[in-house]
């Protein structure tokens, strides 16, 4: 589909969330609502990848809404979130997988952000509240932060897959296949550096937050660690291009102590 037609295409992937599926799509209305209060105009896009049975049979109960569903082999969350992306209308793109919540006003607060944003950009809330397994607040930081350092991305993400930005970007920029049996995982961190090498900053939206579900079984996150699974090669690592950016950020750093 061609973009532009709506504000916000909002890509709910799902595979075996079953009932706790109903608590998302709560939070994704809610959100929805707060979006229109500004005359935001949305669509959701379900993208059922591998479903089991209950989940499939939670999801048909939105058959005769306005959203749309679609049944996939894929297998893998990255190649979901490509296919929703391709399916989508909206300027913008947010991604919610079944089992976490939006935050009320994200929708809202990400669109007015990126809205001011002078070129491509990658948002993420602020704050990630994690709930189930283990309860935790995370407080995120964008590339413009203090907080910031490039080189930690050679060990870890900053992100979650909370990410919104602009429908020409996941199309240009789509995410990998990841296969635990390559030895490769972490789609979002892979994702999020690759935009990185082209330029795109990623930013955090101040006061907002999302709700993340740690599981109690055995994730698709502790089976890429358990398996000690590493991100595909990717462009931002590249000597030329991370050692530009290394300095880029060592000026920019420098000149932000130098204003303090």
């Amino acid at each position: 589909m061609r973009e532009g037609k709506l504000d916000i295409s909002i890509v709910v992937t799902a595979h075996r969330e079953s009932r706790l599926a109903h608590h998302t799509m709560n939070s994704l209305l809610k959100a929805i609502s707060c979006a229109k209060e500004d005359s935001i105009k949305t669509e959701t896009v379900i993208v059922l990848d591998k479903p089991d049975i209950k989940t499939k049979e939670y999801f048909s109960l939105h058959k005769e809404s306005d959203m749309q569903i679609h049944h996939v082999d894929f297998g893998d969350p990255g190649l979901s979130r490509n296919f929703g992306a391709h399916l989508s209308s909206g300027k913008y793109i947010a991604f919610l997988d079944a089992d976490d919540l939006f935050g009320k006003n994200w929708l809202r607060f990400a669109y007015v952000n990126a809205e001011k944003s002078k070129g491509y950009c990658v948002l993420h809330p602020e704050y990630s509240v994690c709930f189930g397994r283990e309860n935790l607040l995370a407080k995120h930081c964008g590339v413009y932060d203090s907080a910031f350092y490039l080189k930690n991305l050679l060990e870890h993400n900053y992100w979650s897959a909370f990410c919104f930005t602009q429908r020409s970007v996941l199309i240009e920029t789509p995410f990998v296949k990841t296969s635990v049996d390559d030895g490769f995982g972490f789609e979002d961190w892979h994702w999020c550096c690759e935009v990185l090498s082209k330029g795109i900053p990623i930013m955090t939206v101040p006061e907002t937050c999302v709700f993340v579900r740690r599981k109690w079984e055995a994730s698709r996150l502790s089976g890429h660690n358990q398996n000690k699974t590493i991100i595909p090669p990717s462009k931002l690592f590249e000597p030329e291009t991370f050692s530009r950016m290394l300095e880029e950020e060592n000026k920019r750093k420098f000149e932000q102590q130098d204003v303090n």
